[in-house]
């Protein structure tokens, strides 16, 4: 079959037996899960041993594009890693851009899958055709920055880069794998490949795609970009600021939270998207992307002279910023380096950094639990030191690296203080200062996390907003927004150039780009975001998932916020689940119905699966 949009290969690699096969990509696969995330569903779901554990052999990784990824599409650099996650023992799937998923295409390949585990460190180089797993010893226990830059060296400077580093070597379910100074980095995918003795990934690609209707297809790329670049959004506060564009507004609302969830102020002025754009030295954009939201930042003076990092992004500012009660930028801008120097992911080491000087503040942990480091409130040198422990998995690193969950277990008096869902970390959003978040959080399929849906835009961000403290519509906005991000991240597009665009352009581009007609008209598109949803519920229900892990933590619905603009707010989310439950066509145990299976093509595969 002759492909548009689609290289057309499916790349595997059995570490083990250092096995290397290239197969037809499957045309009904295609059609019916689009691609990234649907194509990790698909293939985890038939092929992944039940209660397999995360860092095992049995475990595998997707890698997989989507038939927009390396087009000329805008923002179209999009790549999805979906393993078994270590940080939940559920479902995971990061999402990064960059340029590694575009070259990988250029390879041939939209899929790559590795399976097994090698007995010694290596690495898989893909140059078009020219397969093979190579040696890293040489590079093993390095970071990840020393990693690719050597890497890049070695092989040249259009060679693309994943890889681990020493986080992800040692199995620390906080590891993340870095991709071009972009990272898939919640759930602990680096634990997975370091568990694989998989170092990096290094592709060079010289083919190229063609498209169903290049003339048609031309014809919406530009009205595209057109789009973006008269955006407010688009076109001017996220290149200015990245993603940092949003401190102003969450503080404003009250939705921002510091130290540790506890309140929603610090003493004094807040830390502004101003304040942080002072440190950018440049804007730095991933594959055929005009937004340029990323941004390298340095310290030019003071005690973290000379540290850099591609962002600080808007959840790493909260994450070492108020979540610790810090207010220094520098420190933030280091802390960002080391987590991704070491292979860590920034968002959930903040969080657990936060949560130890929650526990030192009450008196949960003393000098004897932290190496003799002081946890205070906003103090920068344990900071830093703490990341530097965690990434090294040294003295109380060990146990601090393995997450909030785990240290909610181990120190007396601190259950019920940590901030996740199904063990991934919250990020930056506070859920009783909008309800739908807590719905997002309680239903998201990797745990607590932003990116299955973001509601706070329909809560406080449109024209006629639905508010952040009522109930109404809040299940119907976040199960919507569910199926359109599933189906984002199917599609090789950043969910940031889909904020902006709407249905009636996106889906011509994934006509005029695939001619598949499965997915010719939004209807058949949003469907298959839906198909790919339950498809991962029906993953994480096989692995033990139940409806009573579709929560928040307690507190927010004991604990009422002390301060700010939502003073005095709770949130109980058990009223709003049931609802999504229904709207979702789930039983009351959260699991899919009869007909919804049937409706959506999975009731002989969720059978199967069975047997």
């Amino acid at each position: 079959m002759e492909w548009s949009g689609y290289a057309g290969k499916v790349l595997e690699v059995d570490l083990t037996s250092g096995s290397i096969t290239i197969n037809e990509l499957d045309r009904d696969m295609a059609e019916q899960f689009v691609g990234g995330k649907g194509f990790g569903a698909s293939i985890l779901y038939d092929r992944l041993p039940a209660g397999c554990d995360p860092l095992s052999p049995e475990n595998m990784i997707v890698l997989a594009t989507g038939p927009l990824t390396g087009t000329s599409v805008a923002a179209s650099g999009r790549l999805e890693l979906c393993t078994k996650g270590p940080a939940t023992n559920l479902w995971l799937d990061c999402n990064a851009g960059g340029s590694f998923g575009p070259e990988l295409k250029y390879a041939g390949y939209d899929v790559l899958i590795i399976t097994g585990a090698a007995s010694e460190p290596v690495m898989l180089v893909i140059e078009d055709d020219d397969v093979r797993l190579v040696s890293a010893d040489e590079y093993w226990g390095q970071d990840t920055l020393e990693t690719s830059r050597r890497l890049k060296a070695d092989f040249g400077g259009d060679y693309r880069v994943t890889c681990i580093g020493q986080a992800g070597e040692l199995l620390s379910p906080l590891a993340s794998v870095q991709t071009e100074y972009r990272s898939f980095g919640r759930g602990g995918a680096g634990a997975v490949m370091g568990s694989k003795k998989l170092k990096a990934i290094v592709v060079n690609g010289s083919g190229g795609l063609r498209a169903a209707d290049s003339a048609k297809l031309d014809m919406m790329i530009r009205e595209a970009a057109n789009e973006l670049a008269n955006s407010p959004d688009t076109g001017s506060a996220r290149p200015e600021f990245g993603t940092n564009v949003l401190l102003s507004l969450m503080e404003y609302t009250g939705i921002h939270p510091n130290k540790n969830f506890q309140q929603s102020t610090l003493e004094g002025e807040p830390v502004t998207e101003l304040e942080v754009s002072r440190y950018f030295d440049r804007s730095r954009a991933c594959f055929a992307c005009p937004i340029r939201c990323s941004k390298i930042a340095r310290v030019k003076e003071g005690r973290f002279k000379g540290a850099f990092t591609e962002g600080p992004e808007y959840e790493t500012v909260w994450a070492f910023g108020g979540h610790c009660a810090n207010k220094d930028i520098p420190t933030i801008i280091e802390a960002e380096h080391v987590c991704d120097a070491y292979g860590l992911d920034a968002v959930s080491v903040g969080n657990v950094i936060g949560f130890l000087m929650d526990c030192w503040e009450r008196g949960f942990i003393t000098a004897e639990d932290t190496a003799g480091l002081e946890f205070t409130w906003g103090n920068v040198e344990a900071m830093i030191e703490a990341v530097h422990l965690m990434g090294k998995r040294e003295g109380p690193g060990m146990d601090w690296s393995m997450g909030v969950r785990y240290l909610e277990g181990i120190i007396p008096g601190a259950a019920g203080l940590g901030g996740h869902v199904k063990g991934l970390e919250l990020p930056a959003y506070d859920p009783r200062a909008s309800k739908a978040m807590a719905l997002a959080y309680a239903t998201s399929d990797r745990g607590g996390c932003h990116l299955r849906s973001w509601p706070i835009s329909e809560e406080v961000m449109v024209q006629n907003p639905l508010g952040q403290h009522t109930l109404e519509f809040k299940p119907e906005v976040v199960k919507g927004q569910q199926d359109f991000y599933s189906l984002i991240n199917s599609s090789g597009l950043c969910l940031f150039a889909a904020f902006v665009l709407t249905m009636e352009q996106i889906a011509p581009l994934m006509e005029y780009a695939t001619g598949l007609p499965g997915l010719d008209s939004a209807d058949k598109l949003i469907a298959a975001g839906e198909r790919i949803n339950t498809l991962v519920r029906l993953f994480n229900l096989r692995e033990g998932l139940t409806a009573d892990q579709d929560t928040i933590p307690d507190r927010f619905r004991t604990d009422p916020l002390p301060d700010g603009p939502c003073k005095g707010e709770t949130v109980d989310v058990a009223q709003l689940v049931s609802a999504y439950y229904c709207l979702r066509e789930w039983d009351s145990e959260g699991r899919p119905t009869e007909e919804l299976l049937n409706k959506l093509g999975l009731a002989e595969r969720s059978a199967a699966s069975q047997q």
